[in-house]
Order: C-alpha cells, then structure tokens, then sequence
C-alpha cells in the first residue's frame, strides 16, 4: 500500500524501444504494477517497452485502480518532445543521446528490465555501479533472459544481486522493497 510522498518515488523500467504484443503486455503490466503501489515511473520516454508500460500505468490510474499523485516520466534521448510516447505525463527532452541511460536509472530507486539489448544493458550496468537494485522481468526475451544475469553480482561493488521475476507483481513488489533496504542503508 501507497504511504505519504511515494508518488515522488521512482522506479525505473527500461527495455525494448521496439515491442511486439506480449512484450507490450508484459510491460504495460509493470506499468499498472507501479501504478497501483503508488510510486511513480521513469523511463527513456520513447515507444515499445517505454510507451507501453505507461499505457500501462496510466489506464490503472485512470480506473481508479491506483491513488492520485503517480506520474509517468520520459527522459528523451533527443531535443524534440514530438518524438514521446503518448502516455508520457511529463517529458524532458535531454539532446544527450544514449547518455540519457545514466540519468533514467538514477531517477529510478531501482530498475525493472522487460526483454531489451544493448541500451537496456547498458542502463543495468550504469544502475548497478549506481547501487540501484536490479530486476529482470523473466519470459521477456532479450537481455532480461538470454545473458544469465539473474541471481548474480556484475562485480564487487554491492551484495545483493540482479534479481529475477516472473511476474510484474513480483517484480515490482522486490523492487519496493530493494529500494526501501537502499533508503536504510542495507546492503544484502
């Protein structure tokens, strides 16, 4: 359940910037997920996995389904706001190209991945030497499934692995509670 202020609460979901229909549903299911605990989320603001995740989020929202104060938020690799996907609440328009993966990950508490390549694993790599916690969301395809990463460390810099999870729920819910061991300074 939603407490005061986790609507100013971010979880990032990256992922595919292209998505087939179940890569959609899975991330639109993420995005209702985020919706319903209350928090907010960021992404990089494009289609595929962004766009149908807040798609996702906002139709939660807007069933009721989810408390009043949640945004979705898009970090654009470019200077033009037009290039958004249409469910993005707030767009900010960064013209830093791939750079922007530093900043969506740190906007994020912690990080669910849905299917994704080379971008979305560089924004697992920039997230975990950032300390934010690390979920795959498995049956996604791409990088979420086919590199081995869940239930390992990249390297020395934190104890708690990258996490694997069926289902959104679950993804979710670990990534709240990750975040929530973060903000008390535990480490495993």
């Amino acid at each position: 359940m939603a407490g005061p202020g986790d609507a100013a609460r971010c979880i990032a979901v990256i992922g595919a910037a292209r998505a087939d229909a179940a890569l959609s549903r899975a991330a639109g299911e993420v995005g209702a997920a985020i919706a319903r605990a209350g928090w907010s989320l960021v992404c990089g603001g494009l289609g595929g996995v962004m766009d149908a995740a807040c798609q996702g989020f906002r139709e939660a929202r807007d069933r009721g389904d989810a408390p009043a104060g949640g945004r979705t938020i898009g970090l654009l690799p470019g200077a033009d706001r037009a290039a958004a996907g249409p469910a993005m609440d707030l767009v900010f328009p960064t013209g830093m190209g791939y750079a922007r993966n530093v900043l969506v990950v740190l906007a994020g508490e912690a990080v669910v991945a849905v299917g994704g390549g080379s971008g979305t694993l560089s924004e697992v790599c920039h997230a975990w030497q950032h300390g934010r916690p690390v979920c795959l969301l498995g049956g996604t395809g791409g990088l979420a499934d086919e590199l081995g990463l869940a239930g390992r460390r990249l390297d020395w810099r934190h104890e708690r692995p990258i996490h694997r999870a069926d289902d959104a729920a679950a993804a979710v819910a670990w990534c709240i509670a990750a975040a929530d061991e973060v903000r008390r300074g535990a480490t495993g």
